[in-house]
């Protein structure tokens, strides 16, 4: 089998929609494995109004994602059979060309192990909120960083991964509340470059219960300490990136080499900026205790912060 959707499904309320974006590809031959995560909802009875031999459904035994969202995404890989896994959700929505546009790109690019479409954000209700700029085909890798330092936006439902790499890797990169790990799968698997979709084929969905839109103080410790680990990561990593010595190639080098911490503030202060005055102190201590920023660093961070809220 060619592909394997994988939906780790908690929330009911937009999973039937979800659900059926990805029955209507055109592209038919794939899978879809439903793992209901113990969810006090009622999963199994969504899923089975869908009579399609295609939809495996499983349910845990306990809340794996409640504990560890990632080791509930990487449980959810161990049911996959498709030599190309997309980690879908119980919200978002699929176009019904996505399969078969990556399945010719795939076949355009054999030796790549990461692909992403380009996403629509939608509210609740489904209305366009804001649409993916258009990359190019193709980005080595480290046009791919330099992309990603520049803000290209990342997903888990946008992205298509080569199974056995992923699993070769120790499988989703694993954050707090899976908080960027979409973004540091795609780049730990972009060793071959990563491929993008020309067509928007993903609608990814923000709504009242989608932990995106969260700003609490716990919620918001999490999503810093997830970010500290990331850009830790990142400093290490940038080492190993493959840049090409082309002109463009060594402008890529230089931006993301010499730029990173001004980049790594600016990841913290889109946490940060959401949150009031109370609650940023001890959230700053949690940047401070996290070593990844100087003292003139951290003062910068904190001008950043008083100039977006008051100034």
């Amino acid at each position: 089998m060619f592909f394997s959707f994988v939906l780790p499904a908690y929330k009911g309320r937009f999973l039937s929609e979800s659900i059926q974006s990805i029955l209507n590809q055109t592209y038919e031959d794939f899978e879809l494995v439903v793992v209901d995560d113990c969810s006090p909802e009622p999963i199994r009875n969504i899923v089975s109004q869908f009579n399609d031999n295609r939809i495996t459904y499983y349910r845990n035994d306990e809340n794996i994602g409640g504990k560890d969202l990632v080791a509930q995404w990487n449980y959810c890989l161990t049911h996959a059979k498709g030599d190309y896994v997309i980690l879908a959700t119980d919200d978002d929505i699929y176009e019904p060309t996505f399969l078969s546009e990556f399945y010719s790109l795939i076949k355009k690019y054999p030796k790549v192990s990461v692909f992403r479409s380009r996403i629509i954000d939608i509210n609740g209700d489904g209305n366009i909120l804001w649409f993916d700029r258009c990359y190019k085909e193709f980005l080595n890798q480290g046009e791919f960083f330099y992309c990603f330092f520049q803000g290209m936006k990342g997903g888990i439902p946008q992205f298509l991964f080569k199974k056995d790499d992923l699993i070769k890797n120790g499988g989703f990169f694993r954050l707090p509340i899976a908080w960027g790990s979409d973004d540091a799968t795609a780049l730990m698997l972009s060793q071959n470059g990563l491929v993008n979709s020309q067509d928007l084929l993903v609608r990814f969905r923000w709504s009242d219960i989608n932990i995106s839109n969260e700003h609490n103080r716990d919620i918001t410790r999490l999503k810093i300490k997830a970010r500290i680990k990331l850009c830790k990561w990142l400093e290490k990593e940038i080492d190993n990136v493959k840049f090409d010595n082309s002109e463009i190639g060594n402008y890529c080098r230089d931006y993301v080499i010499g730029g990173k911490n001004v980049h790594f503030k600016q990841i913290l202060l889109k946490e940060l900026k959401n949150v009031g005055l109370l609650d940023f102190l001890p959230l700053l201590e949690v940047v401070r205790k996290g070593r990844l920023l100087s003292n003139r660093d951290l003062f910068s961070l904190v001008y950043r912060y008083l100039k977006a809220r008051f100034l």
